[in-house]
């Protein structure tokens, strides 16, 4: 009885290393699209929370100013003072959109170490489409220097101060010479909806006025002084 062994030499076909490399192929594929959608992913997360730093940031910063607002007049390099508290304008301060300046107290200087006071003179306005915060070491103009600039927001296309006056109105600029209730600054980035927030002031909204129960007392003092000037010359 013959036996009839078939016997199969080891290895793989053409086909199937042809498989093989294409099943590698899209799995290399597939890798490479999760790992830069991954790394896309986390350049977002980081511009976002970088964004969100910057805003936070600019908001603690227009928070500790304006509610250290004061009544201090700044000179400028003639001498003169500013006839209000608060200078606010479209494109003051070489604004692109809003510019504001004010003197703010509290500017920390322990037990009078630098040659300067507690007071400091700071400025809000967008240049080259980022926000800058100004502020000047002396309060007054009169040297003539440029302000130093802190850029605290990127990409703004808008920038936009109200004032709340005493009546609780917003007005869109403010030209009294008083401190307004409050400030509301509005923000907007390049492909971002705008951002609005309210800071409340040490002012009151309204200018102060003299006092009529001084000048009613005065008053009555004159006529009492000339009603007993009558009464002399009457005894004389």
């Amino acid at each position: 009885m013959r036996v009839h062994i078939s016997s199969r030499q080891g290895g793989f076909t053409l086909i199937e290393v042809l498989l093989a490399l294409a099943i590698l192929a899209m799995v290399v594929t597939a890798t490479h699209q999760i790992l830069d959608t991954t790394l896309r992913a986390k350049e977002a997360s980081e511009e976002t929370i970088a964004e969100l730093e910057s805003l936070q940031t600019m908001f603690r910063l227009m928070d500790q100013d304006f509610n250290q607002m004061t009544k201090r007049e700044v000179r400028n390099e003639a001498g003169d003072f500013s006839p209000t508290y608060v200078i606010h304008g479209r494109y003051n301060l070489s604004s692109q959109y809003d510019g504001i300046a004010f003197v703010r107290d509290g500017w920390t200087n322990p037990i009078s170490l630098l040659p300067r006071s507690e007071l400091q003179a700071v400025g809000y306005r967008v240049v080259d489409d980022n926000l800058e915060r100004i502020y000047r070491i002396y309060i007054d103009q009169l040297d003539g220097t440029e302000p130093r600039s802190q850029v605290i927001l990127e990409n703004v296309e808008e920038l936009k101060f109200e004032f709340l006056d005493d009546k609780q109105k917003w007005q869109n600029s403010w030209d009294i010479k008083a401190l307004p209730l409050a400030v509301a600054v509005t923000v907007q980035q390049k492909e971002a909806d705008p951002i609005r927030r309210i800071f409340l002031t040490p002012g009151d909204g309204k200018v102060k006025q003299a006092n009529s129960d001084d000048d009613n007392r005065n008053g009555n003092g004159n006529n009492n002084t000339d009603q007993d000037n009558d009464d002399g010359q009457r005894r004389g």
